[in-house]
């Protein structure tokens, strides 16, 4: 819409309101007290965008609802349409600048834009990719502003720390044997947590900014019967006497001493829905899966004597045998100034060969996410996002109403996708912030020797994660499809169209091969190199080791078998697969991509406009009102028109010159115009210059009636000759 056709009503109008919703917030904010913490500031603001959201997203369609039941029960005559009074009248030169409007329009509209199937199509073309472009750039923004990439620094570090021996702990990669455990809970997880500062305070030595938060737990999973099938295990859980005796029997102690001579008691977990969604799941270990709610739980004390006495208990008993399958070890820990929350899980795998596998893995999550912690950049990006998921939602749904055959298209099933997608997006976060606020209350009221379980909230983030990463794939998905106005990504879109049949044989062809070749080399070299011990891995590394990267392997990998054996098979791998295979398959997508340019240049319709010349006379007049100030002035530079006009002309010849110079013999044979082509440029710079002479004849006019007229434009009539037709001369004279 042009700014020019805003009446000065509506424009005050506008003025008026936005002058009055002004004032109110100022004077809502002084009289409720100005002066706010920036945070207390932020959260008004919030509540004010979530009214506003309330107000058009809940009442106001219940409004429409009731009015129209109120409509189809009580139906009412629509009141006759009366002409506007006081309107504006219109003289000869308002009547001339609409000629002139037009004769410009005609100017720049071309034979292809009187395609009206095609000018509908880049309509909706132009509008899905200001709605799409804009949800995606925005889904970019919200996902890069609320991770935080010094995460891994953190996560990092945990792991080192844990992992390597220092000067004041014991590292878990230095545990070999199951009776160094204790050692490693003493000096790593009791002695470490508990150390005197300089300052009298007891705390974590390495960083005084991280706590613990509760305790830790102690976890193993110990196997019903001790041979090794290749079925899944059963797990015990029955109650055991110390040293794992039975029968079991309480002792006379455990009242008195509670929870450091009581450790032989199976892990008691509350069934629920939640649980059994988001806590029934597998760690997979080197040699088995072990479930999460499972086993034997040991829940560490709250000072560093108690902790003695029971790791002291632990190891005189035998909590660790050779029984036992693995070993977790949780706890959770706190940065109040990073806001961040580090889970720590490490794990021992007892193997049949008596020598301990261990692992560290360490979660560093962001789970306040309240308004107080989120930026002025997050929570407007946040907004925005909110806004165009909402209007993304309205165009499906109302694209379904009035045409409900487009459900069953698959592009609209993809745009149903990323709508449900979003709507568990926003599922997942409040079940995070309710079960983060669960465990905070708990971290409030509860003691120092509860263990507080975040796996639940971890898991829900980690859901978000994946519920974000799809979102991602399946709008740049919906992408591709708006951009299909380009002949690039229709070059693309039909290549792939016409060459899937090649290339999903040649893939399964080269699946087949990869997976032969890694199972061949898992066999002689899986007990000697890390890269091939699992099939699945030896696969997996034989696959990217084909498409270049090879910075884990090593020559010495392959000849564990035999040097012959092992030249044999990294010739096949490197030569046959990585080689011959890959340039296969580039080579059949090249020859369809060749292939399809040429049916494309073919079929091609000379007469059609493009995607840019179809917006550049749609919207020639938004551009024009609003990109005024960039437009190109005329500059004299001290010459006359006629001169200007030919330096520029000798300009381009010379642009055009240097071109050619450059081009190739057959570029400049495929650069030339047919007969048909050049006939239609000619007669498409024929009308143009008709249009032309009709624009500058109609400026001439409109110079005219202003200088020469009166204020309604018309022009003075001229006085009556007082000649006498007699005089004048015979050669003048009109001949009959």
């Amino acid at each position: 819409m042009s700014l020019k056709s805003i009446s000065r009503k509506d424009l005050t109008c506008f003025v008026v309101t936005a002058s009055v919703v002004l004032v109110c917030f100022i004077l809502v904010a002084i009289f409720s007290g100005f002066m706010h913490e920036p945070q207390r500031l932020k959260t008004m603001l919030v509540t004010i965008v979530l009214v506003f959201f309330f107000q058009y997203l809940i009442l106001e369609p219940i409004r429409f609802f009731i009015l129209s039941i109120d409509y189809a029960t009580w139906p009412q005559e629509d009141p006759p349409y009366k002409a506007e009074e006081g309107g504006p009248t219109m003289d000869h030169i308002d009547y001339l600048k609409i000629r002139l409007r037009s004769l410009r329009s005609e100017l720049l509209i071309s034979e292809g834009h009187t395609n009206e199937q095609l000018n509908q199509k880049y309509k909706h073309i132009a509008g899905d990719l200001l709605l799409y472009g804009s949800y995606f750039i925005a889904l970019m923004l919200m996902v890069v502003l609320q991770e935080d990439q010094t995460n891994y620094y953190n996560t990092n570090n945990m792991q080192r720390l844990f992992w390597d021996n220092t000067t004041v702990t014991f590292g878990l990669s230095q545990v070999y044997f199951i009776y160094q455990v204790h050692s490693y809970l003493k000096i790593t997880l009791v002695e470490a947590f508990y150390a005197q500062k300089t300052n009298g305070y007891e705390g974590w030595w390495a960083m005084d900014q991280w706590q613990k938060i509760g305790v830790v737990r102690l976890r193993q999973m110990r196997p019903v019967d001790c041979h090794i099938g290749l079925g899944k295990p059963e797990w015990d859980t029955k109650t055991y006497a110390p040293e794992w005796r039975l029968p079991y029997s309480r002792m006379h102690y455990t009242e008195k001493f509670w929870r450091i001579y009581d450790p032989f008691v199976p892990a008691e977990f509350e069934p629920s829905f939640l649980n059994g969604l988001l806590l029934n799941y597998d760690h997979y270990g080197y040699l088995l899966n072990y479930p999460e709610v499972a086993g034997y739980v040991v829940l560490m004390m709250s000072t560093k004597v108690n902790c003695v006495k029971q790791i002291e208990y632990l190891r005189d008993y035998s909590w660790l045998d050779k029984n036992t399958s693995a070993l977790f070890i949780d706890l959770t820990m706190y940065n109040a100034d990073a806001n961040l929350f580090t889970l720590i899980t490490l794990r021992l795998e007892n193997s049949p060969f008596g020598i301990q596998l261990p692992r560290v893995h360490v979660d560093s999550v962001s789970m306040l996410g309240s308004v107080e912690t989120r930026s002025t950049p997050q929570l407007l990006i946040l907004f925005v996002y909110t806004v165009l998921v909402i209007l993304f939602a309205r165009g499906v749904f109302t694209k379904i109403w009035h045409h409900p055959a487009a459900a069953h298209e698959a592009w609209t099933m993809v745009d149903l996708a990323i709508y449900i997608l979003n709507v568990l997006l926003t599922i997942l976060v409040i079940m995070r912030d309710i079960e983060t606020d669960a465990l905070l209350q708990m971290v409030e009221k509860a003691t120092k020797g509860q263990y507080l379980d975040f796996q639940r909230p971890l898991r829900i983030h980690q859901m978000l994660f994946i519920v974000k990463g799809f979102l991602v794939c399946i709008t740049t998905l919906r992408l591709w499809k708006v951009l299909q106005f380009s002949s690039v990504f229709q070059l693309f879109t039909q290549t792939l169209f016409s060459a899937w049949r090649a290339v999903a044989s040649l893939g399964v062809i080269i699946v087949v091969v990869i997976m032969a070749i890694g199972i061949t080399l898992a066999v002689p070299n899986g007990n000697n190199a890390v890269v091939f011990s699992h099939m699945v891995q030896s696969v997996v590394t034989c696959m990217w080791y084909s498409m270049g990267f090879n910075g884990d392997i090593r020559p010495a990998d392959f000849f564990h078998g035999g040097r012959i054996l092992g030249i044999l098979l990294y010739l096949a791998l490197v030569f046959f697969l990585a080689i011959l295979l890959m340039n296969v398959f580039a080579s059949v997508i090249y020859d369809y991509f060749n292939e399809t340019s040429r049916i494309i240049k073919e079929n091609a319709n000379r007469s059609s406009i493009t995607f840019l010349e179809f917006l550049h006379v749609e919207y020639a007049d938004l551009f024009g009102d609003t990109f005024r100030c960039l437009r190109k002035t005329y500059e004299r530079r001290g010459h006359t028109v006629a001169e200007n006009v030919e330096l520029e002309l000798n300009r381009r010849e010379l642009i055009k010159f240097k071109r050619d110079l450059i081009k190739s013999p057959q570029e400049l044979k495929r650069a030339r115009l047919t007969k048909e082509q050049r006939s239609a440029d000619y007669h498409l710079r024929g009308e143009k210059l008709f249009k032309l002479m009709a624009i500058l004849d109609l400026q001439v006019e409109i110079l005219e009636r202003l200088v020469l007229g009166d204020k309604d434009g018309k022009l003075p009539t001229p006085p009556p000759s007082d000649s006498d037709p007699d005089d004048i001369p015979e050669m003048y004279r009109k001949r009959r």
